[in-house]
């Protein structure tokens, strides 16, 4: 009984657990308005559905402790799905932990504004780098999963991105600030397309449906 209330209440301050939705062009509502006029962000109709958005911490006046709701993207699909490098860097972490599972980490460089910046992957079947791998946009990486408690069962990937702040410490961000097409346009890995290595930008690290790979 009391594991099962640890578990609910890890889920619920976690936020890691989206509604059920079709495998592509699905949208779930973030915490910004991207694009002009507010419009909300652009999600191909072939692109891997978001099932859960981005979502900063903020502070429910019923609690004594400040509540993190979502900091990334929940990307679904099927086990086993490839997973992709958003950009390319050098991989700094990949391991198994009991909340998130197998994930895999990569420093990425700077970003536009000449922050640092690296991304994280969580709940993956499979890891196919190691630390000190580089890797380049669109290498695969992993396969899709749902390892660790906070993935509930559910096959996703938890994709955040982090950038240093002048204080020095890294802070989760939106990941739809850094689409390769531009902010609020979710990006579709393409090996037909180029996308420059530096300043920082990202394609989705899920497959998008009809679209070259290799």
């Amino acid at each position: 009984m009391a594991a099962g209330l640890l578990l609910a209440a890890l889920l619920l301050f976690s936020g890691c657990v989206g509604p059920s939705r079709q495998l592509y062009g699905s949208l779930a509502p973030g915490a910004d308005n991207l694009r002009p006029a507010g419009r909300p962000v652009f999600m191909p109709e072939n692109a891997p559905s978001i099932s859960q958005g981005y979502t900063p911490v903020s502070r429910d006046p019923g609690l004594y402790f400040s509540r993190k709701s979502h900091e990334g993207l929940d990307i679904i699909g099927k086990a086993g799905t490839p997973v992709l490098a958003p950009a390319a860097g050098v991989v700094i972490h990949s391991y198994y932990e009991p909340l998130s599972g197998n994930n895999v980490g990569i420093d990425h460089g700077r970003d536009g504004n000449g922050r640092w910046i690296k991304s994280g992957l969580f709940h993956l079947d499979q890891r196919l780098v190691k630390v000190g791998d580089r890797v380049v946009r669109g290498q695969q990486i992993g396969t899709l999963g749902r390892t660790g408690l906070l993935a509930a069962g559910l096959p996703h990937v938890h994709y955040n991105i982090q950038v240093k702040s002048p204080a020095g410490r890294f802070e989760y961000v939106n990941p739809h600030r850094f689409w390769a097409d531009g902010a609020g346009v979710v990006t579709c890995f393409d090996s037909r397309k180029q996308w420059p290595d530096q300043p920082f930008t990202a394609t989705c690290p899920v497959p998008c449906r009809g679209v070259a790979r290799q």
